[in-house]
């Protein structure tokens, strides 16, 4: 029966049937990984952290000085103007290079003091190159060292093009497979090293460059059974609703700690603190701006996978003292509004946006935001009483 003529109920049972049809996808499923387990394959930062691993001649790992010099080799292999001594290079002292991670925001910077060599590389995985980056490193490090042979390495998933093309070398993820497939083959590692290598080896095949097999057999039973993936797809727990349940996950943490006063009842990212209660304190019946007793609320904005967090003043049934604490509050943080002596409700500070969109592990990275945006808000707030006051 044509797809499309079949029933939601129809296209399951049948996809259901063929379930089968999925052991192909086996050898990218099947086996243990602990990349997954972790939940980091697309995590740009812990890639740059087993790459600065991987990179360090003196690590644990067994390579040596293999790993960093067949990068070295990549790119003078790759260099067609001539700007490289190959010599100079590859019989450098490969152990006397160290690796840094973010030094002034560069991914991983790999430098030798004895060969005069420094190697930038930034590293983009699901992100891409803005706000001047590469110009701006390259500065940094013609101004830090300036007597060193500088190499500057943009390593992407699929070879893109930088914005500094005349300086900076491109190399891939696929060219770090190549490599550290080549030495796999070469070194007898210890158990758990080799457990780790060829992990990362399938992540990289699975999750960052274009695995060809793949894609063809995912598309092959897509085909057959589209109906029932689609309809599986549209009926998932999607990122928006498990990002908002990591978010009220958080603030409910931070009231259990005490940091925060946290209660679903008038708001799931709503919260009050102790210290503007005894500031703007609660009215002795639910007849605020918002129906509640609280003439003030902290609450975070959740917009598409982004949120900020909003300190929100209520202007209704407030008694006259603290209604003047509320202009002494207008005075150090919105002076020069227009309507502060009549509203219903006023946003007078806001944070910056936190943005939960593609990130790999949304609970660990929605703590991790939620916690900044109320500790921006508590400075905010300590600074505040200490001026009205």
């Amino acid at each position: 029966m044509n797809d499309n003529k079949l029933t939601d109920e129809q296209a399951l049972q049948n996809f259901l049937l063929d379930i089968q049809c999925l052991d192909e996808l086996l050898p990218w499923t099947g086996r243990f990984n602990i990349f997954d387990v972790l939940k980091v394959s697309r995590m740009e930062i812990r890639h740059s952290n087993t790459l600065g691993w991987l990179f360090d001649p003196n690590e644990n790992h067994g390579f040596g000085d293999a790993f960093l010099k067949g990068v070295f080799q990549k790119l003078v292999e790759n260099d067609t103007s001539g700007k490289y001594d190959i010599f100079q290079v590859l019989l450098s002292d490969m152990y006397s290079f160290s690796v840094q991670r973010e030094w002034k925001n560069i991914d991983i910077l790999i430098t030798s003091s004895d060969e005069k060599i420094v190697l930038a590389i930034e590293n983009k995985v699901g992100s891409h190159e803005h706000s001047n980056q590469l110009n701006r490193y390259r500065t940094y490090l013609e101004q830090d060292y300036p007597d060193y042979k500088r190499f500057y390495v943009f390593l992407t998933p699929d070879g893109e093009e930088p914005s500094d093309v005349e300086n900076w070398d491109v190399l891939t993820y696929l060219d770090v497979v190549e490599i550290l497939e080549e030495l796999v083959g070469r070194f007898k590692l210890q158990q758990d090293v080799s457990l780790l290598v060829n992990n990362y080896i399938e992540v990289i095949r699975r999750d960052i460059v274009e695995d060809r097999q793949l894609i063809e057999i995912c598309n092959k039973i897509y085909n057959k059974h589209r109906k029932a993936l689609d309809l599986i797809y549209a009926n998932r727990i999607d990122g928006k609703t498990m990002t908002s349940q990591a978010i009220i996950d958080t603030l409910t943490k931070l009231g259990d700690e005490g940091k925060i006063i946290h209660g679903s009842d008038w708001g799931n990212m709503v919260f009050r603190t102790s210290e503007m209660d005894r500031i703007l304190p609660l009215l002795p019946t639910q007849s605020s701006s918002w129906g509640s007793k609280n003439i003030y609320a902290y609450w975070l904005n959740f917009d598409d996978g982004r949120f900020y967090g909003v300190f929100e003043l209520a202007g209704q049934n407030v008694p006259p003292e603290d209604f003047a604490t509320m202009q002494k509050i207008i005075d150090v943080l919105k002076p020069g509004d227009s309507r502060r002596d009549s509203f219903t409700y006023k946003r007078v500070f806001k944070t910056k946006w936190y943005d939960l969109r593609d990130v790999e592990d949304i609970e660990e990275e929605a703590e991790k935001a939620v916690r900044s945006v109320v500790d921006e808000l508590l400075v905010m707030e300590q600074k505040l009483i200490a001026q009205i006051q």
